[in-house]
C-alpha cells in the first residue's frame, strides 16, 4: 500500500533551512501551520480554528528552489505524501509525528503577489507596468 497523497495551504512558521546529505543532495525541512477559518454570521467576523503544525520535507532541486523562494510568513501550497514516524522517548512513552514528504511546493498568491528572486530580477529590467521587449505580457 502506498502512502496517501495530501495537499493544502500552509503558513511558513520557520524559514527553510537547506542542508546537504552525505551524497551532496539538498533537502529542506520547514514548519508549516494550517487552520480552519470560518465566517461567524452572529459577529460578522472571520474566526480562526485551532492551528495544526506539520513538518514539510523537500528534496533535491526542489529544496534548493524552495530555500531561495520562501521565507517565514509566506503562504505555500503543498502536495505530497503523508508520513508517520514513531519513536520511544526517554520516559519510555511511544510518540508519533506526522510530516509531508513534498512532491511540489508553490507560493500562494491568494493574499499577496509571489515575489520570487526571478520575478524581482525581471522587474528590475522592465519598466513598471510595461510589457517586455518582445511584446509578451510576461
Amino acid at each position: 500500500m502506498s502512502l496517501p497523497m495530501v495537499s493544502g495551504m500552509f503558513g511558513v512558521v520557520d524559514a527553510p533551512d537547506i542542508r546537504f546529505g552525505d551524497d551532496g543532495s539538498a533537502w529542506v525541512k520547514l514548519r508549516g501551520v494550517a487552520k480552519d477559518r470560518r465566517y461567524n454570521k452572529e459577529t460578522s467576523a472571520w474566526e480562526d480554528g485551532d492551528p495544526t503544525y506539520i513538518d514539510i520535507i523537500v528534496n533535491g532541486k526542489n529544496a534548493e528552489n524552495l530555500a531561495e523562494s520562501v521565507t517565514t510568513g509566506d503562504a505555500i501550497v503543498v502536495t505530497g505524501k503523508l508520513v508517520q514516524r514513531e519513536w520511544t522517548n526517554k520516559e519510555g512513552q511511544k510518540q508519533k509525528a506526522y510530516s509531508i514528504r513534498a512532491v511540489d511546493v508553490g507560493v500562494s498568491t491568494q493574499f499577496t503577489p509571489a515575489k520570487t528572486p526571478k520575478f524581482l530580477a525581471g522587474m528590475a529590467n522592465t519598466p513598471s507596468g510595461q510589457e517586455s521587449q518582445d511584446g509578451a505580457p510576461f
